[in-house]
């Protein structure tokens, strides 16, 4: 009970969102939504997610079942209704697509709605199309932006915890067996899998393919408190001459392969040469610099963070604290 009464009292007592934009840093809390240093604006009552294009930015608002979008220039902001328990969004163009949890459903605002499987998690935007991935019926679909429709559906394994796409594949995260699952974008239909780690629960892409590798991937791993980077699935003939190609040049594939914590860490989110691990239990914010980790930030909310071009920002204390990122 002790325990329970000091995690309830060391959480946030408002919700907070960070996502960074072209323009800068936005911030939704407390009702209302910044882009930090050059406007203010009405918000949602409970900022969830962020999606962000060039020009606009949306906060989802999962318990009130609503959407601010806001444009980055000027502030200006709308609202919109959703279905029920909206947590991600997309920018496609002009268009915000919206999944709908509870709805089953994925929403274009303004333009209809596509039913999706049995609690629908992740959205994914790939060459054209987006790709949902529904939990319990463990199936990924694949829907068609113009005309707005259902294309393809292939059924994987239910209960993975994330997902993240490539151009050529979709990789999703099993605890439960250790292992991470590919699905061919192009073919629609699964393409392997691999082992990473304990108990695997997140994962994220960390770099893209090039001549010597493979897509890069980062998995947050908090049974064995370590952060894995491994390489994503490629055709026997390109995995052969990648490694010819690093053993002509005498390099090695990533240095070290894993990062140790010393908590749990069950999220990642990285881009090139940049990535960050959260422990959702504690709310501490790591950042991964090669082998070594370091603590940035405690106490931080699910959603108070993001990686930035040159750094980091979070939401503590009131306050948005901004800190580069060595490598």
């Amino acid at each position: 009970m002790k325990a329970l009464l000091a995690l309830f009292l060391s959480a946030p007592l408002f919700a907070q969102s960070v996502a960074s934009t072209p323009r800068g840093v936005l911030v939704a809390h407390d009702k209302v939504i910044e882009l930090h240093g050059k406007w203010k604006t009405e918000g949602v009552s409970s900022p969830g997610a962020i999606a962000t294009s060039d020009t606009k930015a949306a906060v989802l608002d999962e318990i009130h079942d609503r959407v601010a979008i806001v444009d980055l220039a000027n502030g200006t902001t709308t609202f919109a209704d959703t279905r029920s328990t909206p947590i991600a969004a997309a920018f496609v163009n002009d268009d915000l697509l919206v999944l709908d949890r509870d709805a089953h459903v994925l929403q274009k605002i303004g333009g209809g709605s596509i039913q999706l499987a049995e609690d629908p998690e992740f959205l994914a935007i790939e060459n054209g199309k987006a790709n949902v991935y529904s939990r319990i019926d463990g199936v990924l679909q694949e829907i068609g932006l113009e005309p707005f429709a259902l294309l393809r559906t292939v059924r994987i394994a239910p209960f993975a915890t994330a997902m993240q796409c490539d151009a050529r594949n979709a990789y999703l995260v099993y605890p439960r067996d250790g292992r991470v699952r590919v699905v061919d974008l192009a073919k629609m239909q699964p393409a392997g899998e691999f082992r990473v780690g304990s108990v695997p629960t997140d994962i994220a892409i960390a770099g893209d393919p090039t001549a010597l590798t493979a897509t890069v991937l980062t998995v947050a791993d908090p049974s064995a408190k370590r952060v894995w980077l491994v390489e994503g699935s490629q055709s026997s003939f390109r995995a052969f001459t990648r490694g010819f190609l690093r053993g002509i040049i005498g390099l090695g594939l990533f240095g070290g392969k894993e990062t140790e914590f010393p908590t749990g860490v069950d999220r990642v989110v990285a881009r090139v040469g940049q990535s960050l691990a959260f422990d959702s239990s504690s709310g501490t914010l790591y950042a991964v610099r090669k082998d070594k980790a370091t603590v940035l930030a405690r106490g931080l909310a699910p959603h108070a963070f993001a990686l930035t071009p040159v750094g980091v920002a979070y939401w503590q204390n009131g306050m948005l604290v901004a800190e580069k990122l060595g490598q």
